[in-house]
């Protein structure tokens, strides 16, 4: 029985991939509005039950990767419990993030050409980033021992992530060879900005 049951979680998982690299496809190529669920359904040969017994709606699946984003930053934040004080923590939780960000940089580069065009989208991606903000700055609260985000634990976190945008565009435009040292590079130069506006 759990073999069977197995090869159904396999059948099922290579489904739902399908799914979703064919609509990202489809939404890349025609427009997201100029594709509907009925497209991907044809171009997947699936019954459109088995769209949405994996996706509610066709928003669903450019944002099918914020489940992995969230656990990704989670272990992340975990992996540098008990590595000390706070210097260099952010850093070591970017540089790890990133990795993961890095794994998944074809199905990234297509849904962000989807969602640049996509005012609906472009909203629904910002939310989810400052979502991930507040993850990490609750992650930071927590490692320093802090019930809450205070203002410099708020404040770092919204330097990660423009340390961790920074990094995505010099990294895509092949100035570094790995996301994770495009980071760290992205890291150490934010940090000389505000070193030097700030006194």
């Amino acid at each position: 029985m759990p073999a069977t049951a197995s090869l159904r979680d396999r059948k099922r998982q290579q489904t739902r991939e399908r799914l979703e690299q064919t609509a990202l496809r489809l939404f890349a190529a025609h427009g997201f509005d100029n594709v509907t669920v009925g497209d991907v359904c044809r171009e997947a040969h699936v019954a459109p039950a088995t769209f949405y017994r994996h996706f509610g709606a066709k928003e669903e699946v450019v944002f099918a990767y914020q489940t992995g984003f969230d656990e990704a930053l989670q272990a992340a934040i975990a992996s540098v419990r008990g590595d000390g004080a706070a210097p260099g923590q952010l850093l070591r939780i970017l540089r790890i993030f990133a990795g993961h960000l890095q794994s998944q940089l074809p199905t990234l580069a297509l849904r962000d050409r989807i969602v640049l065009d996509h005012d609906g989208l472009m909203r629904r991606t910002l939310a989810i980033q400052r979502d991930l903000e507040a993850e990490l700055a609750r992650g930071l609260a927590e490692l320093r021992g802090l019930p809450e985000p205070d203002d410099a634990v708020l404040a770092e976190a919204a330097v990660g992530l423009v340390v961790l945008r920074v990094a995505l565009r010099s990294w895509r435009a092949g100035r570094s060879d790995s996301l994770p040292t495009a980071t760290q590079v992205a890291y150490a130069e934010v940090r000389r900005v505000l070193a030097v506006d700030g006194t």
